[in-house]
Protein backbone atom coordinates (compact mmCIF):
# COMPACT_ATOMS: atom_id res chain seq x y z
CA UNK A 1 0.00 0.00 0.00
CA UNK A 2 2.81 2.39 0.87
CA UNK A 3 4.66 1.59 -2.34
CA UNK A 4 1.52 2.29 -4.32
CA UNK A 5 1.04 5.57 -2.45
CA UNK A 6 4.68 6.54 -3.18
CA UNK A 7 4.02 6.15 -6.89
CA UNK A 8 0.48 7.53 -7.18
CA UNK A 9 0.74 10.68 -5.05
CA UNK A 10 3.59 12.29 -7.04
CA UNK A 11 1.95 11.21 -10.31
CA UNK A 12 -1.35 12.80 -9.29
CA UNK A 13 0.49 15.94 -8.23
CA UNK A 14 2.32 16.08 -11.55
CA UNK A 15 -0.92 15.68 -13.49
CA UNK A 16 -2.65 18.40 -11.49
CA UNK A 17 0.22 20.78 -12.31
CA UNK A 18 -0.14 20.05 -15.99
CA UNK A 19 2.96 17.91 -16.42
CA UNK A 20 2.88 14.28 -17.41
CA UNK A 21 5.24 12.21 -15.30
CA UNK A 22 5.53 8.49 -15.86
CA UNK A 23 7.19 6.82 -12.86
CA UNK A 24 10.04 4.48 -13.63
CA UNK A 25 9.52 0.76 -13.05
CA UNK A 26 12.48 0.63 -10.68
CA UNK A 27 12.32 0.55 -6.91
CA UNK A 28 13.81 4.05 -6.69
CA UNK A 29 11.45 6.55 -5.07
CA UNK A 30 9.77 9.02 -7.37
CA UNK A 31 10.50 12.63 -6.54
CA UNK A 32 7.69 15.15 -6.55
CA UNK A 33 7.89 17.78 -9.29
CA UNK A 34 8.57 21.36 -8.36
CA UNK A 35 5.66 23.76 -8.33
CA UNK A 36 5.13 25.76 -11.49
CA UNK A 37 4.15 29.37 -10.97
CA UNK A 38 2.30 30.94 -13.85
CA UNK A 39 3.56 34.41 -14.75
CA UNK A 40 1.08 37.23 -14.44
CA UNK A 41 0.18 38.92 -17.69
CA UNK A 42 0.06 42.36 -16.14
CA UNK A 43 -0.54 44.03 -12.81
CA UNK A 44 -4.34 44.24 -13.31
CA UNK A 45 -4.52 40.58 -12.34
CA UNK A 46 -2.48 41.20 -9.22
CA UNK A 47 -3.96 40.00 -5.99
CA UNK A 48 -5.28 42.65 -3.70
CA UNK A 49 -7.24 44.66 -6.25
CA UNK A 50 -10.81 45.11 -5.17
CA UNK A 51 -13.79 44.54 -7.40
CA UNK A 52 -15.38 47.98 -7.35
CA UNK A 53 -15.62 49.47 -10.83
CA UNK A 54 -14.96 52.98 -9.53
CA UNK A 55 -11.63 51.89 -8.05
CA UNK A 56 -10.43 50.20 -11.26
CA UNK A 57 -10.96 52.90 -13.88
CA UNK A 58 -7.68 52.06 -15.63
CA UNK A 59 -8.73 48.44 -16.28
CA UNK A 60 -10.27 47.14 -19.51
CA UNK A 61 -13.92 46.07 -19.09
CA UNK A 62 -13.37 42.50 -20.37
CA UNK A 63 -10.54 41.89 -17.89
CA UNK A 64 -12.53 43.41 -15.03
CA UNK A 65 -15.52 41.20 -15.87
CA UNK A 66 -13.33 38.09 -16.05
CA UNK A 67 -11.73 38.89 -12.71
CA UNK A 68 -14.72 40.14 -10.71
CA UNK A 69 -18.03 39.27 -12.34
CA UNK A 70 -19.96 36.14 -13.25
CA UNK A 71 -19.95 35.08 -16.88
CA UNK A 72 -23.68 35.66 -17.21
CA UNK A 73 -23.07 39.43 -17.26
CA UNK A 74 -21.77 39.05 -20.82
CA UNK A 75 -25.29 38.20 -22.06
CA UNK A 76 -26.49 41.72 -21.30
CA UNK A 77 -23.25 43.72 -21.46
CA UNK A 78 -22.90 45.79 -24.66
CA UNK A 79 -20.27 43.87 -26.67
CA UNK A 80 -18.73 46.99 -28.20
CA UNK A 81 -17.90 48.22 -24.68
CA UNK A 82 -15.81 45.17 -23.70
CA UNK A 83 -12.62 46.61 -25.20
CA UNK A 84 -12.96 49.99 -23.47
CA UNK A 85 -11.45 51.01 -20.16
CA UNK A 86 -13.76 51.58 -17.23
CA UNK A 87 -12.76 55.26 -17.34
CA UNK A 88 -14.07 55.54 -20.91
CA UNK A 89 -17.31 53.83 -19.92
CA UNK A 90 -17.69 56.11 -16.90
CA UNK A 91 -17.08 59.23 -19.03
CA UNK A 92 -19.67 58.02 -21.56
CA UNK A 93 -22.14 57.47 -18.74
CA UNK A 94 -21.59 61.05 -17.59
CA UNK A 95 -22.34 62.25 -21.14
CA UNK A 96 -25.54 60.17 -21.18
CA UNK A 97 -24.59 57.52 -23.77
CA UNK A 98 -27.22 54.77 -23.33
CA UNK A 99 -24.83 51.85 -23.86
CA UNK A 100 -22.32 53.30 -21.41
CA UNK A 101 -25.07 53.87 -18.83
CA UNK A 102 -26.15 50.24 -19.20
CA UNK A 103 -22.54 48.97 -19.07
CA UNK A 104 -21.73 50.98 -15.94
CA UNK A 105 -24.94 49.85 -14.25
CA UNK A 106 -24.12 46.19 -14.96
CA UNK A 107 -20.52 46.61 -13.75
CA UNK A 108 -21.83 47.86 -10.41
CA UNK A 109 -24.72 45.40 -10.09
CA UNK A 110 -24.08 43.07 -7.14
CA UNK A 111 -26.11 40.24 -8.74
CA UNK A 112 -23.14 39.55 -11.02
CA UNK A 113 -20.41 39.57 -8.32
CA UNK A 114 -18.37 36.36 -8.05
Amino acid sequence: MQTLRRVLVPAALALSLGALAVPAATAAPVTAPTAVVAPQADDTAAAGRDCRAGDNLDEIAAKFISRCKKGSIRREFPSDRLSRSLQQIYDGKQRGDRDDVKAWKLLNDRRFDK
